[in-house]
């Protein structure tokens, strides 16, 4: 009696042993068969290939729907880093714009103030009187007189 039941276990653990290699190798003949006949309809053929090769590597459709919540966090990850990819760079263009922007303005100002500092001077101040004719106005020859306060 003990003998028959270790000769059903052997018969049981070689029926285990048995069924993996046969699933293996019958998704491994599909896999050869499907890159054999590769002149058939190719999109029907792409499929099935793919399948195949999915059903080889034991990725199913249970893997995918467990790993849903990581696949899609994933996706919201680079969606999110290709948009704040694109807002920094509109930033940084805007920067760049408005430094241009203010480098001009800081040059006009520049020039504004070197004219009004030239037309200014007294020198320049003559001359111009005396093109316009006016000659009631004229520089003083004498020293500045300061006066002081003795308080």
């Amino acid at each position: 009696m003990a003998e028959m039941k270790d000769n059903r276990q052997e018969e049981v653990e070689k029926k285990e042993i048995v069924i993996p290699e046969e699933q293996e190798q019958s998704s491994k003949s599909k896999i050869l068969n499907a890159l054999v006949n590769e002149e058939d309809d190719s999109e029907k053929k792409d499929l099935e290939h793919l399948k195949d090769v999915l059903q080889a590597l034991s990725i199913n459709g249970l893997w995918f729907r467990k790993q849903l919540g990581v696949l899609s966090l994933i996706l919201f990850g680079i969606i999110i880093y290709i948009s704040n990819r694109y807002q920094a760079q509109s930033e940084m263009i805007e920067e760049d714009k408005l430094h241009k922007e203010l480098q001009d303005w800081k040059y006009r100002s520049m020039t504004r103030n070197s004219e009004l500092t030239f037309r200014c001077r007294q020198s320049q101040l003559e001359e111009q009187m005396k093109a316009m004719g006016d000659s009631t106005l004229c520089s003083s020859n004498e020293p500045v007189y300061e006066l002081t306060n003795n308080d």
